[in-house]
């Protein structure tokens, strides 16, 4: 892509952010995006493991209480946060990639 940028006439630069870096960024974008879910996966463990408040915390005591509402909260957060990390990083892919937002026929 940068090669057939430069070839139309677009200057270095130019042809580097948009043509190149674009496409690159695309893997980029959905490894963060699945390593973001990862991180906040670990909240659970960490939190537990140094005694720091947060929602991994809670929902480890509330186990281990069996307080099944707070529980359920816990859960339906933590699930929320994975749907909206996904969803944000595939919509970060569709605004990188133009191929991906195309409408199919």
């Amino acid at each position: 892509a940068y090669g057939f940028a430069r070839t139309k006439g677009l200057g270095d630069t130019q042809a580097l952010l948009r043509r190149a870096l674009r496409g690159a960024a695309v893997p980029v974008v959905a490894y963060l995006g699945v390593h973001a879910v990862f991180l906040v996966e670990g909240a659970v463990v960490v939190e537990s493991l140094f005694a720091w408040p947060g929602i991994g915390h809670a929902l480890t005591h509330a186990i281990f209480a069996r307080d099944i509402p707070e529980v359920q909260g816990a859960a339906l957060a933590m699930g929320l946060l994975f749907v909206g990390l996904n969803a944000g990083a595939d919509l970060l892919c569709a605004l990188l990639d133009p191929r991906r937002s195309r409408r199919l026929p």
